[in-house]
């Protein structure tokens, strides 16, 4: 497996493709309008990472974004990461875990002033439920067009060492 760092209108591309075909399996009825927004997001306020297995197939995705949506992006100390996702064969493997430490990264490399790391997912998915609870602690539940989310944060610290555990 090898991860590439979305950089370009190719990377960018493929990102959005695989994420337009797969968006249904990340939250059940999730339109490409909001797939096109979330993009726009990674791209102008964050980073995207395109996860690969040779030869050239993308089997995941990732990304995150500085600040907070609903302040027009203005909290740039809080890095919340996208709606992250993996094929099948690659879920409960280290891919995910992988995945995260590129992230942690990626996280430290935009920026100096990242203090805490955000994860959203949905109340009603227990599998992301019970993964996140282990790295973050939950700190609100919002209503969403999709149903409730659950927001969990942690300090970029305590997510960075979480993410070192596995090296």
């Amino acid at each position: 497996m090898k991860i590439e760092i979305c950089e370009n209108n190719i990377d960018w591309s493929r990102y959005t493709e695989f994420y337009l075909m797969n968006r249904h399996d990340v939250i059940a009825g999730y339109t490409v309008s909001n797939a096109m927004l979330d993009v726009k997001h990674f791209i102008r306020h964050g980073r995207g990472a395109i996860l690969l297995e040779e030869p050239d197939e993308i089997i995941g995705i990732g990304s995150f974004v500085l600040g907070l949506e609903e302040r027009k992006f203005d909290r740039k100390e809080i890095a919340v990461l996208g709606n992250c996702y993996f094929v099948e064969r690659h879920r409960s493997t280290r891919t995910f875990i992988r995945g995260l430490q590129v992230l942690a990264e990626q996280i430290g490399a935009s920026s100096d002033g990242v203090r805490e790391v955000r994860i959203p997912a949905l109340a009603e998915n227990r599998y992301t439920n019970k993964l996140y609870s282990k790295i973050a602690d939950k700190i609100e539940t919002r209503d969403s067009a999709y149903g409730p989310v659950n927001m969990y944060a942690t300090s970029f610290p305590a997510f960075v060492a979480y993410c070192d555990r596995f090296r």
